[in-house]
């Protein structure tokens, strides 16, 4: 039983800010073994665990109603002694739960872009290449919006995902292409990769027989083989000989 405490208590909300920093689409899709996991969880354990803790001693001390009284917690014995109180237990992970969530949203939006921007200075003093905001290329490629459709995006609410048209096919096998309008796309960290379109024998037969597009840019996975071209679709040209 207090194996269980202790891996609830001093794990559990470092495992919660991981999966929100994922979510969020921080992190890049890496597989990590137990121990890295777990030191992980360990580091993002100590801002959760203590502004958990901040506040369920603030509410024990403001708190006058008897079910939900919540002992005081300052020291290891203290909270060893408060997690056999199923009470407690309860608090702690809705806090945590609460708590893990605002804190990799402000890392999100404003602790990692001061952080990144420590991180260029040092890299553009070096002469190399400045680090991405996103943590993949298949994020930077085909789930970040570009800053020319993001005004487009935030005016239709109901859209949820980047607008491209593109064309997929192998490396040694361009004349077998595959192309369509994309509507979904796998998350950052979802190991395989997947691409959903649609419309697509209307736009391989606008391809092959009406119109030629330019290509704004190009995707190659060099493990797979596999192309994929972003066309610009708003400015077809007709085919000079149409089939």
């Amino acid at each position: 039983m207090e194996g269980f405490l202790s891996t609830f208590v001093f794990i559990l909300p470092g495992i919660m800010a991981y999966f929100w920093l994922q979510v969020f689409g921080l992190n890049p899709t890496i597989k990590h073994t137990a121990p890295e996991l777990s030191g992980i969880s360990a580091l993002l354990w100590l801002p959760v665990s203590f502004s958990t803790l901040l506040l369920l001693n603030l509410w024990s001390n403001i708190n006058k109603i008897d079910y939900f009284i919540v002992d005081n917690v300052k020291t290891i014995t203290d909270l060893n002694k408060a997690t056999s109180d199923i009470r407690y237990i309860a608090l702690f992970l809705l806090v945590s739960l609460v708590v893990s969530y605002y804190i990799c949203w402000f890392w999100c939006l404003w602790g990692n872009e001061f952080l990144r921007s420590r991180i260029n200075n040092v890299r553009k003093s070096r002469g190399i290449a400045l680090l991405s905001s996103s943590a993949s290329v298949w994020e930077e490629f085909f789930i970040k919006i570009n800053n020319d459709n993001a005004k487009e995006e935030k005016e239709c609410e109901n859209v949820q995902s980047k607008k491209a048209v593109l064309i997929v096919y192998k490396i040694d096998k361009p004349e077998e292409f595959v192309a369509g309008s994309m509507t979904k796309a796998s998350r950052p960290f979802e190991l395989d990769k997947s691409l959903v379109l649609e419309d697509t024998q209307e736009w391989v037969d606008s391809i092959n027989n009406d119109y030629d597009y330019d290509v704004k840019r190009v995707y190659v996975d060099i493990k797979s083989g596999m192309v994929v071209k972003e066309l610009n679709y708003e400015n077809p040209k007709d085919k000079l000989n149409k089939k």
